[in-house]
């Protein structure tokens, strides 16, 4: 895949501030942090590129450059995890997604990806695999895995006996003791047949064919632990203690207390004999929920990057520093949605694609993230291995970017759906996006009334958990902007599923589209990646011909962050003369070993730096 696909392009026709855009009305105050619906934010560690302007309005990212010459050793310093608040220090039941984080540092997975953000897969505790069908999987284990060796483990190999325990724990969901508290993926492994051949052959047999399945074991959360280590802290899984994880991956748990600095140090025993390059790795406890002692730690070289919830102050401390400090960005896993209530006011389907249309995504962007971010389609660009190329993206209603276009069709929908006729119509944003954008009223009502030359929209605050969540089974949701579940995956499928097919759990629109029953249908079972892409991409645009029944997917957004250029960062394309680092958009922990360095030609490459001890 070309660099220019690594962020769809912006096509934006001139800077639109915010104060021109809503009139005059005060500015909001600092950025946002990631929320979710009903999930949790991103880590921050993974960076990813600003785009830059291209003829014809378009944008790329940063060209590849000549990998950097990479020189073993160092301690990096970071808030790498975007948070400390572990519940347990077993992965197969912490709800939390920070233990998933950290334990993708430690252990490995069954396969991992090579690239989060297309889904391409690779090797890790199976160095292969062969499936006859999407129901049916052989994996050869890799015959040089050895556990962290403690006074637990002796130091012994891996076996697939290790893996077969690690699916029947979690398919079970029981404790030794017999007691079955909340395992978080049960579900992917209930009805799972699992055998074991040999010390060296795992072979899976699933209820039903499910296409996604190799998707599921490469996620930040598949990773597998010790099996004597976690049952002896099955009835202290909430003390954190370095003890209850040893490792297998390319760094172990030094320290891991509560309170402390989290530490990790260079595996000597990983399978992986070029990996890690850097001696460790220091998360600071509690630096995350402190800005200003976060950015004071990253100026005087304490940590090694930063990244401020104002983006603004993140770029004027690149700039004071632009021959010592590199800029990155990284995509927002929780998207922007607007939702529309389908049961109630906006039936008629010609009045959805008039919002779809009159929806400024570009110009949103640009009021509340200074124009860092892409517009997103019923796929996001986040998941670039599925989402609609940005070429034939912009050629659909609601994402070209000629306005006039847009207003006079949206107009022209609005009108034959007898949309002067619905009175009053409010668009509600919850609380917390108007904590970070408190204008966001006058600016929805605005930009609706202007594009469909009415003066029928208003806009009131509203809460997730009373005004949204209980009623949306109910079709009693209101229509509502703001953020939506973070995206986890590369691979939209399952996604797509429950939203959009007319068995699926959380359809809220309650589609009922036979086509596009078939092709989330046949896409979901389908092990043939290539064919599955094929069929999502023929899923959108039903969606997109259909304003998304509903649940239109606006943008996401992207996170600055700046980073000594002494380090050569865990990120896709590495910065460049004048042009930020293009990184992975989803969580890529477990690429740190093999991208994360040191340059100690760098200027900014002091001794306090070169003598950090873990």
């Amino acid at each position: 895949m070309g660099q220019s696909d690594y962020w769809l392009r912006k096509a934006q026709t001139g800077r639109v501030t915010r104060r021109r855009f809503v009139g005059g009305i005060t500015a909001a105050g600092a950025g946002a942090a990631s929320l979710s619906l009903v999930g949790c934010g991103d880590d921050d560690d993974d960076d990813a590129a600003e785009p830059t302007s291209a003829p014809g309005g378009t944008t790329t990212a940063a060209s590849p450059t000549t990998a950097p010459a990479v020189v073993d050793g160092g301690v990096y310093t970071g808030v790498w995890l975007g948070g400390t608040q572990f519940d347990s220090v077993d992965p197969h039941r912490g709800q939390r997604d920070e233990v998933g984080w950290l334990s993708s540092y430690v252990l490995n997975k069954i396969v991992r990806f090579s690239n989060p953000d297309t889904g391409d897969l690779e090797g890790d505790l199976a160095e292969k695999w062969e499936t006859a069908d999407s129901q049916t999987f052989t994996f050869a284990v890799r015959k040089d895995v050895k556990w962290q060796n403690t006074p637990i483990t002796n130091g012994r190999q891996l076996t697939a006996q290790d893996l077969k325990w690690h699916i029947e724990r979690q398919a079970a969901g029981k404790l030794l003791d017999g007691s079955a508290p909340s395992f978080r993926f049960k579900s992917d492994w209930t009805g799972v047949k699992v055998e074991t051949p040999d010390d060296y052959t795992l072979k899976l047999t699933l209820p039903a064919p499910n296409g996604s399945f190799l998707t599921r074991l490469s996620a930040f959360f598949a990773n597998v632990p010790n099996r004597e280590a976690t049952e002896k802290f099955e009835g202290a899984h909430g003390t954190l203690t370095e003890e209850a994880m040893p490792g297998t991956n390319a760094f172990t748990l030094k320290q891991w207390r509560t309170g402390k600095d989290i530490i990790l140090q260079k595996n000597p025993g990983h399978f992986r004999k070029d990996q890690p390059h850097i001696d460790g790795m220091v998360n600071p406890w509690g630096l995350f929920e402190d800005p200003n002692a976060y950015r004071l730690a990253f100026e005087q070289k304490q940590v090694d990057a930063w990244s401020s919830p104002d983006p603004s102050v993140t770029k004027s401390v690149i700039d004071a520093n632009k021959d010592n400090m590199t800029e990155s960005l990284t995509g927002v896993a929780n998207t922007v949605l607007l939702h529309l209530n389908v049961h109630k006011q906006f039936k008629d389907p010609r009045l959805v694609k008039a919002m779809n249309m009159a929806v400024d995504r570009r110009q949103l962007i640009q009021a509340f993230h200074q124009g860092l971010g892409q517009v997103s389609g019923p796929v996001t660009w986040l998941q670039e291995g599925f989402a609609v190329k940005p070429e034939d993206l912009i050629k659909r209603p609601g994402f070209r970017t000629d306005r006039a276009i847009e207003m006079k069709e949206a107009r022209e929908l609005w009108a034959a759906g007898g949309g002067p006729a619905l009175g009053d119509i409010d668009i509600r944003i919850p609380d917390t996006w108007l904590g970070p954008y408190p204008d966001t009223n006058q600016v929805v009502k605005k930009m609706f009334n202007d594009a469909l030359g009415v003066s029928q929209f208003t806009s009131t605050k509203c809460t997730y958990n009373e005004d949204i969540i209980p009623n949306l089974a109910k079709g009693e949701y209101p229509n509502w902007m703001a953020w939506t579940n973070s995206v986890n995956s590369p691979d939209p499928r399952i996604d797509l599923y429950t939203s959009f097919h007319s068995k699926g759990s959380q359809n809220w629109s309650r589609v009922n589209n036979p086509e596009l029953d078939t092709l989330l249908e046949t896409a979901r079972v389908t092990s043939d990646l290539a064919k599955a892409r094929e069929l999502v991409l023929k899923a959108q645009n039903i969606l997109l011909e259909n304003g998304m029944y509903g649940a239109i997917n606006l943008y996401n957004y992207i996170n600055r962050g700046a980073f000594w250029n002494y380090v050569n960062a865990n990120v896709k394309v590495q910065a460049s003369a004048g042009k930020p680092a293009a990184g992975y958009n989803l969580f890529a922990g477990h690429l740190a070993a093999k991208n994360l360095s040191f340059n100690p030609k760098s200027p900014a490459y002091t001794d306090s730096v070169k003598n950090r001890k873990i």
